[in-house]
């Protein structure tokens, strides 16, 4: 089990190191305004009295392309294919929604900032 889990380790550090994802992190560096942000939020909706959010949002940073602020959560799932990716970004949309919501709402933004999934041990960003 541990020679697996240090395999599993090595191949997602290794396709990280060379992939785009961190290619991507490199060119909006100067442009991140947090890493793993604490964020706490309250919600009501028709079907509950009220609900309390609350996570850590991988990055948020500017986009260098038209200034909204981009709100982006890592994820290391291993998928075989673009079917699973697809189930994958379905599954996790409302978590970074809910992020973007408590970030708009605390700082008072017009508009809601773009959401990203960035599917590290794919490669992959989805932005959303």
């Amino acid at each position: 089990q541990v020679a697996e889990a240090e395999k599993a380790i090595i191949d997602l550090l290794s396709t990280i190191a060379a992939g785009r994802c961190l290619e991507r992190l490199s060119a909006v560096a100067p442009k991140v305004i947090s890493r793993e942000l604490p964020v706490y939020g309250w919600e009501e909706d028709e079907n509950a009295p009220g609900t309390v959010l609350s996570g850590i949002v991988d990055l948020v940073y500017r986009d260098p392309d038209d200034g909204r602020l981009v709100v982006a959560d890592y994820k290391t799932d291993a998928l075989p294919d673009e079917a699973a990716l697809e189930e994958r970004t379905r599954m996790y949309e409302p978590q970074v929604a809910a992020y973007a919501r408590i970030l708009r709402k605390a700082l008072d933004l017009d508009e809601d900032p773009h959401t990203e999934l960035w599917f590290l041990a794919v490669d992959t960003i989805v932005r959303l």
